[in-house]
């Protein structure tokens, strides 16, 4: 064999291998193919696209083009720094954050309406579930959109997301909302006017209890003071029959033995007289209040 011969089989060895490797496509898992023969997806005798499942799997090289698609469960997220702006009923702004769980169901409808894109299918399922939130925060309050009617509404925006998906050949499998916040300027005029509220429900607090204090206080000196009167009244009451009865003591005393009375009296002057040694009396002997030193005080009294 000449070596020009030789190197024209080698030749159709190579392009017979290199077409052979262009016939075979693999499909991986989770994934699904169709083929594009000319522009056109190769369809079978009923002409139903044919989808190639994972696996080894052939097509005419130079002709079939093969389209591969992810068949696993998507995920479409609003972006961190950019929440989706909603309007409640009574015109209260809010932001929400929500993501939703998708999967391809139908190539050839999401091949048909969005070019095979998985970035297209999603920013067109992204506007379309944005518009659907819109609709059911406007529909209500903000309470009843973050509380009261939460679940209800998230039911909602599922099933009318599942309704526009089917056109996209896409199936939505759940939706939830993360995260609902109001927008930075609005929660800080919220904050602001909740300051100034808590200010002024304290500030009416503290009135509230000083008045409440001075009636407290006003009472208080009240009740002392009937307090104070009653017992200054009884103490007079008692020291007056006390000095009654003093006096009933020393008269019946006195009414007994007039002498000695007189020199019990006498004897206690004497003692309150001298009881302070600095004290200085200048009195003559012979009058009446040294009488008792004389010895002859019953001799003068009884004469």
């Amino acid at each position: 064999m000449t070596p020009i011969k030789r190197n024209a089989i080698a030749a159709l060895f190579f392009v017979l291998c290199l077409l052979g490797s262009f016939s075979v496509f693999t499909v991986a898992e989770g994934q699904s193919a169709f083929i594009l023969r000319l522009g056109k997806i190769v369809t079978d005798s009923s002409g139903a696209p044919i989808t190639e499942r994972p696996g080894l799997h052939f097509c005419i090289p130079l002709i079939d083009d093969v389209r591969y698609f992810d068949m696993r469960i998507q995920t479409l997220a609003t972006p961190s720094s950019h929440p989706l702006t909603v309007v409640t009923k009574e015109q209260t702004y809010l932001q929400v954050d929500y993501f939703a769980k998708w999967r391809i169901t139908n190539l050839s409808t999401f091949y048909t309406s969005t070019g095979g894109s998985i970035r297209w299918a999603e920013n067109l399922l992204e506007q379309r579930i944005n518009d659907i939130v819109r609709a059911e925060f406007g529909r209500r309050t903000g309470i009843q959109a973050i509380s009261t009617e939460r679940t209800p509404m998230v039911n909602s925006i599922r099933d009318l997301a599942r309704k526009v998906g089917k056109d996209q050949g896409i199936t939505i499998s759940d939706i939830r909302i993360q995260q609902i916040t109001l927008p930075k300027d609005v929660m800080d005029s919220v904050f602001k006017r909740m300051a100034t509220e808590r200010k002024q429900f304290a500030e009416a607090k503290r009135a509230s209890g000083l008045e409440r204090s001075e009636e407290i206080k006003a009472l208080a000196d009240k009740e002392v003071t009937v307090i104070k009167a009653k017992a200054l009244a009884e103490a007079a009451n008692i020291r007056a029959k006390g000095s009654q009865a003093a006096a009933t003591i020393y008269a019946k005393a006195y009414s007994k033995d007039p002498n000695f009375y007189s020199f019990y009296r006498s004897l206690e002057a004497y003692r309150n007289s001298f009881n302070n040694k600095n004290d200085v009396f200048v009195l003559k002997p012979e009058g009446q209040f040294f009488s008792f030193f004389r010895g002859n005080s019953t001799q003068n009294k009884s004469n």
